[in-house]
């Protein structure tokens, strides 16, 4: 099994964008691609969200 994770959280985005926790969570809550919210914490599919980040579609493919 690979031991990648299929969701990420606020911290994983601030490290990948190098950016700080106040925006991050600005980012995860904008609306801009879908994410799930799991108890107090914000998390997205990590292929939607480099998706996002490289501008194209904002849906995971299909393996």
């Amino acid at each position: 099994m690979n031991d990648e994770k299929v969701m990420i959280g606020v911290s994983d985005v601030m490290k990948k964008m190098g950016i700080g926790r106040d925006r991050a969570y600005e980012i995860m809550k904008s609306g801009e691609f879908k994410t799930h919210k799991v108890g107090r914490r914000y998390l997205v599919h990590y292929q939607v969200f480099e998706n996002w980040l490289i501008g194209g579609k904002q849906t995971p493919s299909k393996k």
